[in-house]
């Protein structure tokens, strides 16, 4: 099974027009540390949202790409929580396996 990271070595572009979420296709997938994340990406502002299983708050990352700004459950984000979103994105891209994901896409139109 590849992880998205592997997968994304082999494309020799990069889409900046990518509007879509990635996200687990079902419950029973997680990460290898039983999290969960789903990521939707949308003209530069990206929104992770990130469930840990340890804790029943799901946390919800803004991140806006062209003010290099990010929220997080609403409120501003520091150099901390700046951290942690990149820890989390990272780990996402590294082990999640792209037979157990699926992408959402808008309509077209």
């Amino acid at each position: 099974m590849t992880v998205i990271a592997k997968y994304l070595e082999r494309v020799k572009f990069q889409d900046k027009q990518f509007v879509g979420t990635l996200a687990f296709r079902s419950e029973e997938f997680a990460l290898p540390d039983g999290s969960k994340i789903a990521l939707g990406i949308d003209d530069g502002i990206w929104v992770l949202i990130h469930q840990s299983p340890s804790r029943p708050h799901i946390k919800v990352y803004k991140y806006d790409r062209h003010e290099d700004r990010l929220i997080v459950d609403q409120k501003q984000g520091k150099e901390k929580e700046m951290d942690e979103f990149r820890r989390h994105l990272e780990y996402f891209l590294g082990h999640a396996k792209v037979d157990e994901l699926v992408t959402l896409l808008p309509p077209k139109g």
